[in-house]
């Protein structure tokens, strides 16, 4: 009895520990967990993000790594950029958002001239290594999504490129140069319906929000804005509990989150379309094995575009400038090439500037290539 009672008590207790050690992030407005949430040291570190209810994780080996008090910079697509302090402690913390706005006027084309869609506005590209910054880019970047055939392509107008040397010597060293992560967001050429059109749906109508379901277990879910004229679908690739391994010649793979975020215009499911994109942010978390004497080394990436301008084409005009354009979303642009200070611009189409946490690495450790 003594025996059964000292163990219910040890198990109560490390639950306790666990719910009371939660830090999640909500909505000010409708006090929901707000997903894939970037969260960043304040010396620059990208420390970790939020899962689909909220909650924040620890990339691994960052908790252990960086210095105490954890004053943190967090950044979403769609919040204001804010920064707090991290306790450790027995207490829950619930730390809220502002929402942001970035509305891009609709324009309206007969549907007969629809057939391509070009999108117009700004990207960014953050690669980390063994919990480093190793590769920055940003820039213009021209979309062009074909609406009923065809791939999706781009071009890249103006750019930005910055990387750490000693982190890319580092990264050659342990992975011999295999392996690179994208560095523009891929966009779809499908609506949101046809693309989850193996998945199944569960409303809930005390909150507005979409679950989506595969196999009856949670990997997603769409939600309305605050103001009601967006929507916002979130979908992991990799399962909750669960690491997805991928192995490619002698590099082995174990990805934890494979996150996208994608704003659209506020439409029925099965009228949704790429030409309502506002924004998108994607992610991949997981860590890389090449040389057995090196093991598993934490490796993220992150991508994000902001629409600032949408129109369209007709299949004619499309077809004088695709050969003009780019397909591989994996091509690495070597130097930076700008005409403009495309990054000054960012404000007038509301726009969060690159992080203060980053931005401390831009021109310091992270070098411009030119």
């Amino acid at each position: 009895m003594v025996f059964k009672f000292v163990f219910s008590s040890l198990v109560l207790y490390i639950f306790c520990l666990s719910v009371q050690a939660q830090i999640s992030f909500v909505d000010a407005v409708h006090k929901q967990g707000i997903p894939a949430l970037n969260v960043y040291h304040k010396n620059g570190t990208l420390i970790g993000f939020t899962d689909k209810d909220g909650i924040f994780n620890f990339l691994e080996g960052a908790k252990e790594s960086i210095p105490k008090p954890w004053e943190v910079v967090v950044q979403h697509v769609s919040y204001e950029r804010a920064s707090f302090t991290l306790l450790e402690n027995q207490k829950t913390q619930i730390l809220e958002l502002i929402p942001r706005t970035n509305t891009i006027a609709e324009i309206v084309v007969d549907r007969k001239h629809r057939d391509v869609v070009v999108l117009r506005g700004y990207y960014r590209a953050l690669e980390t290594f063994n919990l480093q910054h190793k590769y920055y880019s940003d820039g213009i970047i021209v979309y062009y999504i074909p609406l009923t055939k065809g791939k999706m392509k781009y071009q890249l107008i103006d750019y930005r490129v910055y990387r750490d040397s000693s982190v890319v010597r580092d990264y050659d060293k342990k992975m011999s140069g295999f392996f690179q992560i994208q560095r523009v967001p891929s966009l779809s050429t499908k609506g949101l319906r046809e693309r989850l059109e193996k998945l199944n749906f569960r409303e809930e109508s005390n909150t507005g929000i979409t679950k989506i379901l595969k196999n009856d277990v949670e990997v997603g879910n769409i939600r309305p804005s605050s103001d009601g004229e967006t929507m916002q679908y979130f979908r992991d690739g990799v399962l909750p509990d669960s690491i997805r391994h991928t192995k490619i010649f002698r590099l082995e793979a174990k990805i934890k989150n494979a996150v996208n975020l994608e704003t659209f215009v506020k439409r029925p499911l099965a009228a949704s379309s790429p030409a309502d994109l506002q924004n998108i942010y994607q992610n991949v978390v997981g860590s890389i094995k090449r040389k057995n004497e090196y093991g598993h080394i934490p490796y993220e990436g992150l991508a994000e575009f902001y629409v600032m301008e949408r129109s369209f084409l007709t299949a004619e005009e499309y077809k004088k400038i695709e050969k003009q354009l780019e397909r591989n979303i994996y091509k690495t642009p070597m130097k930076s090439q700008f005409k403009r200070k495309f990054w000054e611009d960012l404000k007038a189409h509301q726009i969060p500037d690159v992080s203060e946490a980053l931005g401390l690495h831009l021109g310091t450790k992270l070098k411009l290539i030119e």
